[in-house]
């Protein structure tokens, strides 16, 4: 495959710690882990960092996981603490995204029928 001149170089997916794969290539249990990954790709790719950076952010957290916490969870851990050091995003902006995610999670979560009312957290 010929890379087109100015075109960012594809990143060294050998060298990230861990990355889950099979014989076709990298894979994903969920589509939000799809989308950290190529977030991540994204960021490189357009100047946010060098790749080695991101393997050692990477590193950083699988060493530090004493839970044997998801590997995407890990990668998105990674994600936000390197993008926030490099000054991408500020801490707000993470955290009011963060705190959106959440509420969209809960309703695409909450997305049924059923026989009660909504207010889970009083006792009945």
């Amino acid at each position: 495959m010929t890379v087109a001149a100015g075109a960012p170089a594809r990143p060294d997916f050998a060298a990230s710690p861990g990355i889950p794969k099979d014989d076709d290539g990298v894979v994903f249990a969920a589509p939000w882990e799809a989308k950290a990954f190529a977030l991540v790709i994204e960021l490189h790719q357009r100047g946010g960092f060098h790749w080695q950076e991101w393997v050692s952010a990477l590193s950083s957290e699988i060493a530090a996981d004493v839970d044997h916490t998801p590997y995407y969870e890990l990668w998105l851990a990674a994600a936000e603490k390197l993008v926030q050091g490099k000054g991408l995003v500020t801490s707000h902006a993470l955290a009011s995204t963060q705190v959106a995610l959440r509420v969209a999670q809960s309703a695409v979560d909450h997305d049924h029928d059923h026989d009660h009312d909504h207010d889970h957290d009083q006792a009945h």
